[in-house]
């Protein structure tokens, strides 16, 4: 535990030292709420203009239960913004892993493991010191979306907040777990990269993080259900916007599931890259 104490604090160190990168990532964020949030304003697509003032009241009620309806709650911005906690954690797991693809060039990672440290210590520093910034970067983003309109649901405690985070925590557990294994067994940038880009997309628009399953064609919504951002998106909402959730204890049982097993497979398939190199 020395071993992995000491190296997730290097990266931690490395993390903060390079101002860019920290300060792109807390635009980003702001960028996806701000623009792709707040351009998409169902209440106000769905509302025709100039009808007469004795209509407008209950058509805004009518459009308000719509949305309730669909999305859970009558402002889509607070439903997109908790998904996109969820999808925000998931892309920085990812690019957590193409750090190491730069070391193994640079030749630290060599140079670690000429030294007698355990090949799991080194596996275990970068999933920690990943987790650390997934939780920082989710703490900024939910204060930009609150102040951009996000809002919790009257009934929230600290213990929906908690179980929340542990939500977010899995999925990072699990994707970075994933992607270190893959860039302890590529050399190449562009190979690294390129998977990437194969995979975050479609794994964020196949899964209920931006819309509901129900308005997705029957194709999608059951590609969906075997999405881990799925179960992790409707998690959080639940505990921090109240919408509905059918099956609320399986959700747990299957997202901890996938997550502890794509962490032993990321594990596993690091040591034994390591072993190799």
């Amino acid at each position: 535990m020395q071993e992995v104490y000491t190296l997730t604090i290097r990266e931690l160190k490395k993390w903060l030292s390079r101002r860019g990168t920290f300060i792109v990532s807390l635009i980003t964020p702001l960028f996806w709420l701000g623009l792709f949030g707040k351009s998409l304003n169902f209440a106000s697509m769905f509302t025709p203009t100039n009808i007469p003032p004795q209509y407008s009241s209950l058509l805004s009620q009518y459009v308000n239960q719509q949305l309730l309806n669909l999305f859970g709650t009558t402002n889509y911005f607070t439903y997109l913004a908790s998904g996109m906690l969820v999808v925000f954690g998931f892309f920085q797991s990812v690019f957590g892993g193409t750090n190491l693809v730069f070391e193994k060039r640079l030749g630290y990672l060599n140079r670690l493991l000429m030294t007698p440290t355990p090949r799991s210590g080194i596996f275990l520093s970068k999933v920690f010191g990943t987790l650390v910034r997934i939780m920082f970067y989710e703490v900024v983003l939910l204060l930009i979306a609150y102040g951009l309109g996000f809002r919790f649901y009257s009934g929230i405690n600290a213990l929906n907040i908690i179980l929340a985070g542990i939500a977010i925590i899995l999925i990072a557990i699990g994707f970075v777990s994933i992607f270190a294994a893959i860039a302890f067994n590529v050399d190449n940038v562009e190979i690294m990269f390129a998977i990437v880009n194969l995979i975050n997309l479609p794994l964020m628009f196949a899964s209920s993080a931006l819309f509901p399953l129900k308005q997705m064609p029957s194709w999608l919504r059951e590609i969906a259900k075997f999405n881990p951002i799925t179960y992790a998106a409707d998690i959080v909402r639940h505990n921090l916007i109240g919408t509905p959730i059918s099956n609320y204890l399986i959700s747990w049982v299957i997202l901890i599931v996938i997550s502890a097993a794509l962490f032993i497979i990321g594990m596993i398939a690091s040591i034994n890259a390591m072993e190799r190199a």
